[in-house]
């Protein structure tokens, strides 16, 4: 037992309990990290993953008796913040938009626009992967959308079909990044930042982004050889219905992008008012337009519904797990020993990019920002480092990971709707992925405007 004579970090290392016993501070760390590892390999949810450590290290820190009131009050908080209200109204806004079959008319209009050629072609799949980002939200579905859709067109003008893939997986994992993203939201709720600013500071490094994937397009795609150019696609594209009904389509999500981040920026509606707006216009609209029936308006609701409820439970458990890592104050011991890296914010936030680029690799992109802010964010903190700059970056960051082996999930989606070897498929998402991360971060550190301009005009 430490005694008041003993040294200082002697003493640190040991925690006192009211029933005698003596606990050792480390012993508990490595029990809830244990804890973490132990099941997060067995496939347990993550949600479940954090709940459980986060209970385990509160009861073994200070002991049961504070449950109650912790679990209650964090639970009953996290609940009801009304920051995560926007998450289901943006959910059931895509929910509806997907239904609607939004996503195949989107990519035979930039089918059309490209004129049939290889390199318009790959651009036009660049672009709608951007703008699947402003419906869909979630990089692995719109990397399975454009494998199976972009995929075959972009072999029969001459790519190689891994590079066909790769190019429908670069392009979907854009949909992490371009709002309204859950992960832009997810962050915005953890770090309390106006996730409207969040919204639009990321405008400016998805663009970048984009046109950054379309330099790389230019110069290493992978083409057959002797391939020819300019094939022409399905006779049923030239039916004038479906390209009536593609480019009406096309026309509506154009538009309802424009009023709900038009009216965001002009400070018009908040972001949950804008969530809103936009659930309710994609409803009429899809209705309007006689794209979704009752059955699927039933099915956006209950998707809605089920992506809802397993991101509020997953942050209800970080919320219990960020209360154990404020009783054992590890962030602060943390803060302590990246003491260096603090006195430097541009070396801190370089390591901090490694370290998320590199979790993207291994984790999907909620479980990565849900565990990482509330070990970074003090960190960030300390350095004066803007949190929208901050937040912008890595989400871009985590979303490039995506791409990246050995478990790089957006690559892994479009590699399995397509159904082909994911090996051949990683190359080239490695080379797009570690070129943009070099240009995007390097231009965002150079000039940080890209992504704070905007929000320090919004109202």
């Amino acid at each position: 037992k430490a005694t008041d004579t003993a040294p200082r970090s002697s003493r640190r290392r040991f925690l006192h309990r009211g029933n005698g016993t003596v606990m050792s501070k480390d012993w508990i760390i490595w029990a809830v990290t244990l804890w973490i590892v132990v099941f997060m390999m067995a496939g347990q949810a993550v949600a479940t993953c954090l709940l459980g450590a986060g209970i385990l290290g509160i009861v073994l820190w200070i002991g049961p008796g504070v449950l109650n009131g912790i679990i209650g009050t964090d639970t009953f908080y996290t609940a009801s913040t009304y920051t995560l209200s926007i998450i289901p109204l943006y959910l059931l806004m895509a929910q509806l938009l997907l239904k609607g079959g939004v996503i195949v008319d989107l990519f035979r209009v930039g089918h059309r626009i490209a004129g049939y050629r290889r390199f318009p072609l790959g651009i036009a799949t660049i672009i709608t992967g951007g703008l699947l980002g402003a419906v869909s939200g979630s990089g692995t579905a719109s990397a399975a959308a454009l494998a199976t859709l972009a995929g075959p067109e972009l072999q029969r003008v001459g790519y190689t079909k891994s590079f066909s893939v790769a190019l429908a997986a670069i392009s979907g994992s854009l949909s992490v990044i371009i709002p309204p993203s859950l992960l832009i939201m997810i962050y915005g709720s953890l770090t309390e930042t106006p996730i409207g600013h969040l919204f639009i500071g990321s405008i400016g490094p998805g663009v970048l982004c984009i046109f950054v994937y379309i330099a790389c397009l230019y110069f290493l795609g992978d083409v057959v050889p002797g391939a020819v150019d300019g094939v022409r696609g399905d006779t049923e594209d030239e039916d004038p219905a479906k390209t009536r009904r593609s480019v009406s389509a096309f026309a509506f999500v154009v538009v309802l992008m424009t009023v709900v981040f038009g009216g965001i920026y002009g400070g018009v509606v908040t972001v949950g008012e804008a969530g809103a707006l936009g659930a309710f216009a994609a409803f009429v609209g899809m209705i309007a337009m006689r794209r979704v029936t009752a059955r699927d308006i039933g099915q956006a609701l209950v998707d809605s519904v089920k992506v809802s409820a397993m991101l509020l439970m997953l942050l209800i458990a970080a919320q219990i797990f960020s209360r154990f890592m404020s009783f054992s104050r590890l962030p602060t011991e943390l803060l302590h020993f990246a003491e260096p890296l603090v006195a430097n914010p541009t070396v801190l936030v370089l390591v901090l990019m490694f370290g998320l680029f590199a979790a993207g690799m291994f984790l999907e992109e909620v479980t990565t920002i849900v565990l990482s802010i509330p070990i970074i964010l003090p960190m960030v903190q300390a350095a004066n480092v803007d949190v929208i700059w901050f937040g912008v970056m890595a989400c871009f960051v985590i979303s490039l990971g995506l791409l990246t082996p050995p478990v790089g999930l957006v690559a892994f989606s479009a590699a399995t709707a397509a159904r082909t070897p994911v090996g051949p498929v990683f190359r080239p998402c490695l080379t797009f992925s570690s070129i943009a991360a070099f240009v995007v971060v390097t231009a965002m550190m150079f000039f940080p405007g890209i992504a704070t301009w905007l929000p320090s005009h919004l109202n």
